[in-house]
């Protein structure tokens, strides 16, 4: 076997300088690191070939030269002249099978991949497997019978996803359009005559294709080309809509492409049309004049999304969103068909842009619920290098905080409560939405150092369990314990039992449970200023006279959970359907959702029917009995996001820690007193 040039050269300065480093071996011969290592994956391939040893490296990245390889290789250096001859890799081959099966105008058999390759059929055999193993990740499969040789089977649809990615990785390949043309059997004049309409296309529609893709598209539309000819066509529309790419520059250029084919059915002229749309096009019409306006606003909502989760305000940032629409341009159709592949050249974001390809993930989703799909790795890899391109230039950085992770079992109004309160409480941490238990376990690829949580998670990393309500003082407490675990950072936090026991021994107290609060008060802080406070709903707000039910006494939790919820489904808050829900969600009163034993908070989801954000309430003077106790007051809770009734579900909380208050309420004569007894305690 033989070597291309590049691998012969690294190779020989390795064997004869061991202790080279990658970085050097990259400065020398002006490569990347991928370059290098995949030319050492060419070496070791030649070596196992010729039964040499391979060369491995330490875990520190030096080079171990077997003394044997050493000794053999210097006399084949000089003698063995031909190794400048390129040997493909095994997955190279691989690729090569499957562009042959996909582009062959003949039955296959392992005779021809064996003459075609210049290996033996037991070597094609084994390079099968790993084409198989490529397919399968296509829901495809490799076929064999003795009518019609090897073929892949499978929609034409996937078929067509496979073959432009195996034309893209054997196009960056040493002398990759050599083996496209061999292999699928293209002329050069074929590729010339694309490349001269294409040309044309430029010139007539004011498009500019930049240089890399302008080489591999006539090799993918000459490709796709003679699939169409041998009758290898698209049935159905695959979900592409016609009205939304007919009226692009695209379009008009696909048309350009297939003037001289006759009868090319619609969906061919719309695929093809949409390998122009996916391709980085420098200055083009953009997408549809109707669809235009939507995008902008989703990819304006994930800009201030980062800002926001950033903490920084862009500059120049119309020019920014200018910009960033017309790069999104072949990723939003690479995204909505399904056509992204995976770009080699961005392996893994760069230290510099880690903090913003972090944020960046977790902004996305606007523009995610615009074109009704998640953003592949690799596209928002490129959305990333994009953003941070424009910081670099406008002077701005970004500081990398910790990432917390807060884990609750329970509905989305404590997990946001929750997520609410601990965000206020370390600003310092970056905070993923809340998760619950199923959904934190799925995700395994959450990069987070902290987790919050009421309950004890499987985890590695620092794990704070965390009551789902606490008190200001504990918030104190929590922040101390946090602060000193991950930061080393210690503070002074009084702690109330002991102090209490201090005063014990010179004073008599005589109401100990009331002086604990009221050191409690005084040492705690605040979270929220009072401007904070006035912008957002107040518990006031939804519980008001018209919300409140007086009863003496009910029969039972779920008589309870149906009273309650009468005027929020009188006033159209709700639907029956969201009391249905609560009852099934919790068929009885359970601590989670028992605020300071005191108030039960029963609620459902946003989409078990809530037609608008509410609150309601029931006094049960006699009150329904809940461990050794009476829980005397019911509030059902109409939630339509994450955020308009927090600000009130808070105060609610501060007002189940005031027994003095409870009691008052319990025995209000009325729904307006009782309404007065509340708005006396939030303001």
């Amino acid at each position: 076997m033989y070597l291309d040039e590049r691998s012969n050269l690294i190779l020989k300065e390795v064997v004869g300088n061991p202790d080279i480093s990658n970085k050097q071996l990259e400065n020398k011969f002006q490569l990347s690191r991928r370059q290098i290592s995949y030319s050492f994956t060419k070496i070791n391939d030649w070596l196992k070939e010729k039964n040499y040893p391979v060369i491995s490296r330490t875990n520190g990245g030096k080079f171990i030269v077997s003394s044997v390889l050493i000794d053999l290789f210097a006399e084949k250096t000089n003698s063995d002249s031909s190794m400048t001859k390129y040997i493909p890799s095994e997955k190279e081959r691989a690729e090569f099978i499957l562009l042959m099966l996909l582009s062959s105008e003949e039955e296959l058999s392992l005779v021809h991949f064996s003459s075609a390759l210049q290996v033996s059929k037991n070597t094609i055999l084994r390079d099968m497997k790993l084409s198989q193993s490529i397919v399968s990740e296509y829901k495809l499969e490799i076929v064999y019978s003795r009518m019609h040789g090897y073929e892949v089977a499978g929609s034409e649809w996937d078929k067509r996803r496979l073959l432009i990615d195996v034309l893209r990785k054997i196009f960056d390949i040493y002398k990759g359009e050599n083996y496209i043309q061999k292999f699928a059997q293209i002329s050069v004049d074929e590729i010339d005559r694309l490349k001269m309409q294409m040309e044309e296309v430029e010139r007539r529609l004011n498009l500019t294709f930049i240089d890399e893709r302008i080489r591999i598209l006539p090799y993918i539309i000459a490709a796709l080309l003679k699939r169409i000819k041998k009758g290898n066509l698209l049935k159905g529309s695959y979900h592409i809509d016609y009205d939304e790419l007919s009226d692009t520059k695209e379009f008009e250029a696909a048309e350009i492409l297939v003037q001289d084919l006759e009868s090319i059915p619609k969906e061919e002229r719309l695929f093809i049309t949409l390998q122009l749309l996916t391709s980085n096009v420098l200055t083009s019409q953009f997408l549809t004049k109707s669809e235009l306006p939507q995008l902008k606003n989703s990819l304006k909502a994930s800009l201030e999304l980062f800002e926001k989760k950033a903490c920084i305000l862009f500059k120049e940032k119309e020019a920014l969103l200018e910009r960033l629409v017309l790069h999104m341009k072949p990723a939003y159709y690479r995204i909505k068909y399904s056509l992204t592949t995976n770009y080699s050249i961005l392996e893994k974001v760069s230290e510099e842009f880690e903090a913003i390809h972090f944020i960046v993930k977790d902004s996305i989703k606007p523009f995610e619920e615009y074109i009704g799909s998640p953003v592949p790795e690799s596209e928002i890899m490129f959305i990333t290098i994009f953003i941070g391109g424009h910081l670099i230039n406008s002077g701005e950085t970004i500081s990398f905080k910790k990432k917390a992770v807060v884990v609750c079992p329970n509905g989305v109004s404590i997990s946001r409560l929750m997520e609410n309160t601990l965000r206020d409480l370390f600003p310092e941490f970056y905070f993923y939405q809340a998760f619950s238990i199923r959904e934190f376990d799925r995700r395994t690829d959450l990069d987070f150092d902290i987790v919050f949580s009421p309950v004890p998670v499987q985890t590695d990393k620092h794990l704070f369990i965390v009551d789902q309500f606490i008190s200001d003082f504990e918030k104190t407490q929590l922040r101390q314990r946090v602060m000193q675990a991950i930061f080393g950072l210690n503070s002074s936090v009084v702690k109330i039992d002991q102090l209490l026991n201090v005063i014990e021994k010179h004073a008599k107290i005589e109401e100990k449970v009331a002086l604990e609060k009221a050191l409690q008060d005084y040492f705690s802080f605040q979270f929220k200023s009072e401007e904070k406070q006035k912008k957002e709903n107040n518990l006031t707000d939804f519980i008001i006279p018209e919300t409140i039910l007086l009863k003496d006494s009910v029969e039972s939790w779920e008589e309870a959970v149906s009273i309650a919820s009468k005027p929020l489904l009188e006033r159209g808050n709700i639907t029956e359907n969201y009391v249905k829900a609560m009852k099934i969600q919790y068929s009885e009163m359970t601590p989670n959702i028992v605020l300071r034993l005191n108030i039960a908070i029963p609620h459902a989801r946003p989409d078990d029917g809530v037609e608008k954000v509410g609150m309601s309430l029931l006094r049960i003077k006699e009150g329904l009995a809940f461990q050794d106790q009476k829980i005397h007051f019911v509030v059902v809770i109409a939630a339509v996001d994450k955020n308009q009734h927090l600000h009130a579900l808070l105060q609610l909380m501060k007002i189940a820690e005031m027994n003095k208050v409870l009691a008052e309420m319990t025995e209000a004569p009325n729904a307006r007193e009782l309404y007065n007894l509340i708005a006396a305690s939030v303001n």
